[in-house]
Formats: C-alpha cells, structure tokens, sequence
C-alpha cells in the first residue's frame, strides 16, 4: 500500500490523491480507468521535443558536430535551454525525470551565461517593443470590452479558455485524440492543420482580462506552435512508431528500415516555411530485453 503511494506520488500524483480522498486502498480496490493518454507530451506519443545538447562524456560524435557550445541542454538556439518533455528523450521519466533534467539544465544556463563575455548589448526600443506586444491582450480587452454585455461573448477578441477549447477539440479528433482513439491518417492531419491555421488567425485577437489570463494567452499561443509541430512530424513520418500511443491508419505498421530515426523540423519565420529532415538514430547504451 505504501510502496504503490510511494511510486504514484513520483510519477502520477493525482491519482495518489484520488484515492486517498476517495479512501480506496489500490491493493485491495480497483481504480476506475480509461484511455487518456497525454498525446502532446513529448516524452509518450511522438518522442518529441527540442534537439538539445547532451552531456560531453556521453554524446555521440554525430550529435556532437550539431553543438558547437557544449551546454547540457541547450537547443539549437543559442541560449535556449529545454528540459522534461520539451526535450523528449526517455519515455518513461515522469516526474523525477523532470526535475533531474532541471537541474542538469540550470547549471548549464548559470556557466553560459557566466562566460558570455562582453555581456550582450541590450536595445531598450526592442525591450519596449516586446513588452507591448506582451500586454497586448489587456490592452485589447480594455479597448473592446465596452462592446458587449458578457465580456466572454465579443466581435472583436475571443479570451485564452475559448482558444483552448478549439485547440483541443482540433487535436483530440484529427491528430491521434482519444475522440477517434488514437488514431488518424493524412487527410485528418492535413485538416488539423488547416483548422490551426485558423486558429492562429483568431489569435491575433486574444485578449486577457487579467495577468493570470495574460499569462493564459501566450500559454495558448506556444501550444498552438507545439500542436502544429506535433501534427507536421506525425504527418512527415509515415508509420506507425508508438503502437498503442497512436496509430497512421495509412501506416499502421512499424517501419525500422526507413524510419528508425529522429526527424529534426526548423520553421523560418520570415518565409513561413517548415523544413524536415531525418537524423540518424545512434545507440548510446546498449541493452536487451
């Protein structure tokens, strides 16, 4: 009873309050359950997440040439540090996955950004510009709220938990969602994304009535970008790699011959074009079942 609390409370703590609210012993009662799989976490369904460096000792030399800097955690962009499921890596790392990779993280930004020498040059006129775009959302609120009743029924905005919604249902039925589930094709991800496109035209009109709705905001605006990388890797790889996590019904099958390796996306702003490209997949440590 203890030991099953104990595992719970360092991977999955909700369920560990679910039953002691619900005053049920796991051992000797068993847990409603359902398919609810996290199918946007980058460590579970598409191995995703950023291409981030990895510890000098253990990199291969074909991963190594990508990284220039050799900052544990650093991405492709210089100064951008991922951790957890950002990163991807290990599919089964969880909780105390997450705040290992934390700290591994933390110690590389404080030594980079300690050897930064001179220290960058700051441009007040791009700080103020950032810093209107970032509030933004209450400005906008402020502007248009006199226009209707209900400040959540509005021409000209919609709030971040309207987004939200949309996004959801879009990935839940098209993208590999419990809806269908798990499982889609490419006409389905070919219309996901032109739903997102959508999507992201209507968030040039977020508003935010609060901070906290503010913060909400720009949450809603990376995942709209994480959805839509999501959806372009799933349609880019055609098979099936995560049986049982979601299924390609065009590939239902598991490919090793031709897709046993990482894809690697870049997205050029200025061109609003993706590129894609495999990278081999090297073998750090070997093991077996």
């Amino acid at each position: 009873y203890e030991e099953a609390f104990e595992d719970f409370l360092d991977m999955t703590v909700s369920q560990a309050l679910l039953w002691a609210c619900q005053n049920i012993d796991p051992q000797e009662q068993p847990s409603e359950a359902a398919p609810a799989e996290p199918y946007i976490m980058g460590s579970h369904s598409g191995e995703a997440g950023f291409w981030v460096c990895g510890p000098e000792d253990l990199m291969p030399e074909e991963y190594a040439k990508l990284f220039p800097l050799k900052y544990n955690r650093m991405t492709t962009v210089k100064g951008l540090f991922a951790i957890g499921d950002c990163a991807g890596a290990n599919p089964h790392k969880f909780s105390s996955g997450s705040f290992t990779e934390g700290r591994i993280a933390a110690k590389a930004a404080v030594r980079f950004i300690l050897e930064q020498k001179p220290n960058p040059e700051i441009d007040d006129a791009v700080v103020e510009e950032l810093k209107k775009k970032a509030y933004a959302p209450m400005e906008r609120f402020m502007q248009y709220k006199d226009l209707s009743t209900a400040d959540d029924v509005n021409p000209e905005y919609i709030l971040p938990w309207q987004g939200l919604v949309r996004l959801q249902k879009i990935m839940d039925e098209y993208a590999a969602g419990i809806a269908t589930i798990y499982k889609t094709n490419e006409k389905m991800l070919q219309r996901a994304l032109e739903l997102l496109a959508f999507l992201k035209e209507d968030l040039e009109k977020l508003a935010a009535r609060d901070l906290h709705e503010l913060m909400r905001a720009w949450e809603l605006v990376h995942r709209v970008w994480t959805a839509e990388a999501h959806v372009r890797h799933m349609l880019f790889r055609k098979e099936t790699r995560w049986p049982g996590y979601y299924y390609r019904t065009d590939y239902p099958e598991l490919n090793d011959e031709e897709w046993k390796c990482f894809v690697c996306s870049k997205y050029d702003a200025e061109k609003d074009e993706w590129t894609f490209e495999k990278v081999p997949y090297v073998q750090v440590i070997e093991w077996s079942f």
